[in-house]
Parts: structure tokens; C-alpha cells; sequence
């Protein structure tokens, strides 16, 4: 019996001394906030980060290079301003105007307190950590800009060619943007296609690409170029043509007497080309010390393209 009652007392106890842990927790948590919002009351010196904004005419310039967001300071001021600066509440920017953007390329930290000493007004500046401030700001500028579609990199699917002129419009465009980016730009600017393997006729609306690492920086009117061409699929092809032989004396005469022509053409107009519509000629005066000549292709249909003869020699043969 008495050991249940050394039990039930013990219950009795342990309430009270977590209460009593309850209430020094709490004093503690009071000590510490009241210590620490007095300790905002007192100067200090320490380093921060304060915002930039530069100030210049953005109409006649533009920053070529992204520009310091911000600086690095040493000051005294009140903890509730530290604090404040750090967790970045209502901190107004520091202005840095440039009369002459383009003319300065850096701010060295010597000069940085003349700028900013009176718009600190929360802090005593002791003084400028960062180095320099490194300045790329440009004159803006706009010029008008030739086109050439650049037909070299047009992917065209296997066996597929283009057909036709390639038309364009507008053939110029006017581009603003940095002084230095306009003037190391080309005269004339390539424009390229930008699909794979055309395997039927063109006509898109290509944008006018610039191939320069500052070209996010330009500005193009028109952005954009109509692009229109024709296209075929092409198949290889030959026919066997006879010689028309030129200058050749009575007594002489050619061999072989045709020539096999190989050339490519659009499929839809296979059908219309014959032997007839080829001329191959061997003139008897254009005759080799081998009495070979070589035959001269002077007619060929339209459309044909690539055309090849199988033999570059015909043996002229003497009769006795």
C-alpha cells in the first residue's frame, strides 16, 4: 500500500515541474526577443549590397552588356536599417546618372562615393568594397539592310530540286540596335531556310535571322521575309542520240555512231524528251593527232539537267 502511494505522489509532482519547465522556456524566449530587438537599436558596422539603377537617355542608348545591379558597401547604420537592407524591404535603388553613357567603359570604387554618399540615407558609407564598376552601353542606331536568300543551304528531300527563281519580299529590312553590333554586320544580309528535306513547292514566312552573339539586341522591320520557290523531284534518265558529224571528208567516217546522253529531269516531264530533242556534234576539224574527236552536246530540252555523255572520244575511221 505504501508504494502506491509513493506512485500516486510522484504523479502529483511531475506536473508541476513541467509547468515550471513551461514557464522558464518562455522566460528565455522573452529574454532573447527583448535582447535582440534592443540589439536593433544599437549602431553597427557591417557590409551590404545596395541595389543599382543607372540613369541614362534609353531612347538614344542601349546596354550592350548587362550593367551592375548592384554594389558593395561598408557602412554604420541602426540594426532595424541593416535588417531591413538585408532582407531587402523598402530599399530604394542607388541612381548612378551617365550623361555620357557611351564614352564611359568603367567607375572605378574611388569614384563610386561621389555618386552615392548623399543617397544613403540610412547609412554612414565607410567605404566602396567593389573595385569597378564595368560600363557597355552603346549608341543606338538603324540602318537599312539588303537580302539575299541563301539558296546553298536549302535542304531539299533526296532527288528533289528547286525549279524556279527563288522570290523574296520585302528585299530589305531596317535593323536599330547598338552602334557596334550595326557596324560589324555585312551589306547585304543572308536569309535562311530554316525547313528540311522540301519536297514540294515554297512559300513561308521566314524570319530574318542574324548570325551575331548580340543580336537579341536588334530590332527588325520587318522581322520577316516571304519566301517562294518552285520544286520537282527529279529521276535519272538516258537516251541514245546519233552524231551529226561536221567537216567530215567523203572518205571518212565515225565510230560509234550514236552516243548514250545521261541527264536528270523533273518526272512530270520524262515523257517529253526523245532522242530528237539532243544534237551532239563531231567536227572533223576539231580532230586529235588519234584521230579521235570529241563530241559537242549544242542542244539539250529544257528542264534536262546534269547531263553527261557516256564517251568523251569518237575514232574516226578512214575508208581506202
Amino acid at each position: 500500500m505504501s508504494r502506491i502511494n509513493e506512485i500516486v505522489n510522484l504523479a502529483k509532482v511531475r506536473p508541476v515541474k513541467s509547468h515550471r519547465f513551461r514557464v522558464i522556456a518562455l522566460c528565455v524566449v522573452a529574454a532573447t526577443t527583448f535582447w535582440f530587438l534592443n540589439s536593433l537599436n544599437e549602431s553597427y558596422s557591417a557590409t551590404v549590397r545596395y541595389p543599382l539603377e543607372f540613369l541614362y537617355d534609353k531612347d538614344r542608348y542601349i546596354a550592350v552588356d548587362n550593367l551592375p545591379e548592384d554594389i558593395q558597401l561598408n557602412v554604420n547604420g541602426l540594426g532595424w536599417n541593416l535588417l531591413r537592407n538585408n532582407l531587402g524591404i523598402k530599399v530604394t535603388p542607388i541612381r548612378i546618372p551617365l550623361e555620357n553613357p557611351a564614352e564611359i567603359k568603367k567607375i572605378s570604387g574611388a569614384a563610386v562615393p561621389g555618386y552615392i554618399a548623399d543617397q544613403l540615407n540610412d547609412f554612414d558609407l565607410n567605404f566602396v568594397i567593389t573595385d569597378t564598376l564595368v560600363i557597355n552601353i552603346d549608341r543606338r542606331e538603324d540602318k537599312l539592310y539588303h537580302m539575299k536568300i541563301d539558296s546553298s543551304s536549302i535542304s531539299m528531300e533526296e532527288n528533289y530540286r528547286i525549279t524556279s527563281a527563288i522570290g523574296f519580299l520585302p528585299d530589305t529590312t531596317r535593323i536599330s540596335g547598338p552602334s557596334s553590333v550595326i557596324e560589324a554586320l555585312p551589306d547585304t544580309l543572308l536569309v535562311r531556310i530554316p525547313q528540311d528535306e522540301i519536297d514540294e513547292d515554297y512559300s513561308e514566312i521566314v524570319p530574318i535571322a542574324i548570325d551575331h552573339p548580340k543580336s537579341g539586341l536588334l530590332k527588325r522591320n520587318p522581322p520577316t521575309v516571304n519566301v517562294t520557290f518552285e520544286a520537282a523531284e527529279f529521276i535519272l534518265s538516258r537516251v541514245s542520240v546519233p552524231l551529226i558529224p561536221l567537216n567530215l571528208p567523203e572518205n571518212a567516217d565515225v565510230d560509234p555512231l550514236t552516243v548514250l546522253v545521261n541527264y536528270v529531269i523533273p518526272s512530270d516531264w520524262a515523257a517529253s524528251v526523245r532522242a530528237e530533242t539532243f544534237e551532239v556534234l563531231v567536227d572533223f576539224e576539231r580532230m586529235n593527232t588519234d584521230s579521235t574527236i570529241a563530241p559537242e552536246l549544242v542542244k539539250v530540252p529544257d528542264l534536262v539537267q546534269d547531263v553527261v555523255l557516256d564517251t568523251t572520244r569518237i575514232k574516226v575511221i578512214f575508208n581506202e
